[in-house]
């Protein structure tokens, strides 16, 4: 409580210990009033309050927010009920030129929980069913200053086609952590786990590819078809797992 700035709360609706429920977080309790304000018609508003969870999380949160529920616990799972973006300087999204853009970490933090933990994703990819993130990373501030340390950190970073990888570098490793991960060229990482595991085979999957002039093709092997095609098999695959909607004017699926 020591480093917020606090003032009397003498609020009739939103005085402190008064109970309230979040949509998603559970209930918390109005515990101050903080000392700042919004300039309004000239006037100082004071609209901001400190409201803590049942598991002591503190949070800011306007009297607006309060009254309809939406004020949520970082410390909560929100993704695929493992994952939480805890409390930290790592954001989610940021805002650019008007717009909210998701960031980089974000989009592999919560890939890699989808992969492990999305029961509708492993029905179309089951070579990750048994695949799990260890505890630490389940906290996305946790994962975003651990995977600094991993190599190949800045390339991935600063270029695209770059992503997470967690058994080239530990042979048949099914834990995403700080010490089985590294980051890899998506082609390499494409090439290996053809090399390795002929993955598209040991599945037993049945892909259906859509050309851009509407033609529809089967076919079990995406490294064997996008030679074929003159396609990325990277960006095939990620047109399957959802991460692109289409390359060069496919479209591609899981047959069911």
């Amino acid at each position: 409580m020591q480093q917020y700035e606090l003032r009397e709360n003498d609020s009739k609706v939103y005085y402190n210990s008064s109970k309230w429920k979040s949509n998603n977080c559970g209930e918390f309790t109005v515990i101050g009033k903080l000392n700042k304000y919004d300039l309004v018609n000239g006037r100082k508003k004071y609209r901001v309050y400190l409201c803590q969870f049942e598991d002591g999380t503190i949070v800011e949160a306007y009297f607006s927010a309060i009254h309809i529920g939406n004020v949520s616990n970082p410390n909560s799972p929100s993704v695929h009920d493992i994952g939480y973006i805890g409390e930290g300087q790592w954001k989610a999204s940021t805002v650019e030129t008007g717009k909210r853009k998701i960031t980089k970490e974000y989009c592999a933090w919560s890939s890699m929980i989808q992969r492990c933990y999305s029961e509708k994703y492993q029905a179309k990819f089951p070579t990750y069913k048994e695949c799990t993130v260890h505890e630490r990373w389940h906290s996305f501030q946790n994962f975003c200053e651990d995977i600094q340390e991993l190599e190949n950190y800045q390339q991935w970073k600063d270029n695209d086609g770059w992503e997470l990888d967690k058994d080239i570098k530990v042979t048949g490793n099914k834990v995403y952590s700080k010490n089985t991960c590294m980051f890899v060229l998506e082609t390499v990482n494409t090439n290996e786990m053809n090399k390795r595991t002929e993955i598209d085979k040991l599945t037993g999957l049945v892909y259906m590819g859509i050309s851009p002039t509407g033609e529809e093709y089967e076919f079990i092997n995406q490294a064997e078809f996008a030679r074929q095609h003159n396609l990325y098999q990277g960006s095939l695959n990620n047109c399957l797992n959802g991460r692109l909607k289409t390359h060069k004017g496919w479209t591609f699926k899981v047959k069911e």
